[in-house]
């Protein structure tokens, strides 16, 4: 058994992961994918200000720990889910809360306690996570050399449909940017919502990507947070993007 070096481990078992607990960790995963088996379109939210707090079934629930990390309900069986924070188009930076009871997603904040939005433009792409992700921080990636954000994955989903903050969908992964930022390892998977109707759902491997629109999004990461009067950010592999067969290896059961 190996676990792959972005440490995409399950957020429920960091402690046993952790401890190198690794056939351990594995099998709860497992049974963790068998029993936790969600309906995306059950998943709810409601606003309780500042929080935007996820519920299924009525029953309020983690979007961090109880949606699972496999989507399902179609015969592809590499589906992820994907919960949208940042709609396309919109510019207020909005995250699911790692410490917050219950992982709300709140509007993030600069160091001076101002409500954060992105001020370089407003969103190209719809931008989320991948729930019962983690990046490691202790761990080093060997693909960049630097530990992880200490954040759930990134996603750049790539429609051209707007999705709905705090919307759970069924992503199928194209490829990803190893995004180096602040001295950090902050993939950035490249995906498309397979339940929309856009020409985008067409799109099954990287390639089929245009290569303009993989230009814009590179470009827009390395240099949005220099407004900020942040350095410009930087990527491995010569500022290309990877495949969905080398994104599989991050947590590929052997």
């Amino acid at each position: 058994l190996s676990l792959s070096p972005l440490n995409f481990f399950f957020s429920n078992y960091q402690e046993a992961c952790l401890q190198k607990k690794m056939r351990l960790c594995l099998l709860l995963l497992f049974i963790d994918l068998v029993i936790g088996l969600y309906d995306p379109r059950q998943v709810e939210t409601e606003v309780v200000l500042p929080e935007l707090r996820f519920l299924y079934q009525g029953k309020r629930i983690s979007p961090w720990h109880d949606i699972p990390f496999l989507a399902v309900g179609n015969d592809e069986t590499s589906l992820l889910s994907f919960v949208c924070e940042i709609p396309l188009g919109t510019r207020q930076k909005m995250e699911i809360h790692k410490s917050l009871k219950m992982n709300p997603m709140v509007q993030d904040k600069f160091k001076d306690g101002s409500p954060r939005y992105y001020k370089y433009s407003p969103s190209i792409v719809n931008y989320g996570a991948i729930p019962q992700t983690w990046e490691n921080p202790d761990f080093l990636d060997p693909d960049t050399g630097l530990g992880g954000d200490n954040d759930p994955i990134d996603v750049l989903q790539l429609n051209e449909k707007s999705c709905e903050r705090g919307a759970v969908q069924r992503v199928r992964v194209l490829g990803a940017l190893a995004l180096i930022d602040d001295g950090e390892t902050d993939w950035k998977l490249l995906v498309v919502d397979v339940d929309d109707s856009s020409n985008a759902t067409t799109w099954k491997q990287l390639s089929d990507i245009p290569t303009e629109r993989i230009d814009q999004v590179t470009d827009w990461f390395r240099v949005y947070k220099m407004i900020e009067g942040k350095p410009m950010n930087k990527y491995a592999f010569n500022d290309k993007p990877v495949d969905a067969q080398h994104v599989r290896s991050f947590n590929e059961f052997n």
